[in-house]
């Protein structure tokens, strides 16, 4: 789940039934008709868009138009979104910036990028001390105040 200021209402992703648009007075709920129904993972929203990641290895992340009935801008695929052996767990915005936290199937690792949103160019990339094994919860990254980022890992506390 995401929060749009601009449109007031919150974002729910669920899995592979589609997403949908809340309220900020929780009464109402209606599925995004325009956004292909995917099994999608994770949710951020800037001022103008939406961005969602898909619930697959090598995930995508699509862009949409939050002020245009939510139409699809763009949609990176690996090896632009992540490699192809790894699956983006997170997605968090914030001042021209995509947070991504990133788990490799093949070493079992976790690692946090930051990117641009314009271009999904690589700003940097931090390897963390997390492994994830099949079944876990799944790893967040928030944005506290002064731009900096806490990772939640569940395993670890």
């Amino acid at each position: 789940m995401c929060c749009s200021s601009v449109l007031n209402s919150f974002i729910i992703i669920t899995g592979k039934d589609g997403v949908f648009l809340v309220n900020e007075n929780l009464t109402s709920i209606e599925p995004i008709q325009t956004i292909e129904k995917k099994n999608c993972l994770s949710c951020t929203c800037s001022d103008a868009t939406l961005f969602l990641t898909t619930n697959t290895w090598s995930s995508s992340i699509l862009q949409f138009d939050l002020l245009s009935s939510f139409q699809l801008i763009k949609q990176w695929n690996s090896p632009s979104s992540c490699e192809y052996d790894e699956l983006i767990h997170n997605i968090s915005y914030n001042n021209g910036t995509l947070a991504l936290i990133i788990q490799s199937k093949s070493s079992n690792t976790v690692k946090m990028e930051l990117r641009s949103s314009a271009t999904l160019n690589k700003l940097w990339s931090l390897p963390l001390n997390i492994t994830h094994t099949f079944g876990q919860r799944i790893n967040r990254v928030c944005l506290i105040k002064c731009d900096e980022w806490v990772v939640i890992d569940y395993r670890n506390s």
